[in-house]
């Protein structure tokens, strides 16, 4: 069955959450959360939210030394200073999706707005530690509103972690 708006939702959140935590949290939630039943909207069991962050991870690391995204980190960094995170977090993966390093024909724009958005989202959160808790709402919300509908539409997070 195909995953509702709700189900990406979700998806999204728990995907963001292994991003940011450290890779021994990501274990030792992994472990544990195996043996636990919940009550988050239905989703195919063939859904790993570890294994999609690891992905999206290696995607991420791909970008940081490419000069436009230091300039876009610079730009979140001078801008949160001055504004809410979420609509500095936007702008910057709006200005680094606008760069050569991300406009390549091959890669959709939705993946575009994914990989910048997990790249400055990694990135933020290894070098400004105290942000991390309001750069991993941002994303997600970001990623919600702005890929959720398209996430949707392809089959969920597992069919889109497939292209990454």
């Amino acid at each position: 069955m195909a995953p509702t708006e709700i189900d990406v939702q979700w998806q999204t959140s728990e995907i963001i959450k292994y991003l940011f935590e450290d890779d021994d949290d990501d274990r030792l939630n992994r472990n544990f959360d195996d043996s636990l039943e919940c009550d988050s909207p239905t989703v195919s069991a063939s859904f790993d939210p570890v294994l999609i962050a690891d992905r999206l991870r290696t995607v991420a690391d791909s970008l940081n030394d490419n000069p436009e995204f230091k300039d876009a980190l610079t730009n979140f960094k001078q801008a949160a200073a001055q504004e809410a995170v979420e609509l500095a977090f936007s702008h910057s993966v709006e200005a680094l999706c606008k760069t050569q390093v991300s406009q390549r024909p091959e890669v959709l724009p939705e993946m575009q707005i994914i990989r910048a958005s997990v790249a400055i989202g990694l990135y933020i959160k290894k070098s400004s530690p105290d942000l991390r808790t309001k750069v991993q709402s941002a994303m997600t919300a970001f990623l919600n509103r702005r890929v959720g509908t398209w996430i949707v539409s392809q089959g969920g997070w597992n069919k889109v972690a497939d292209d990454l």
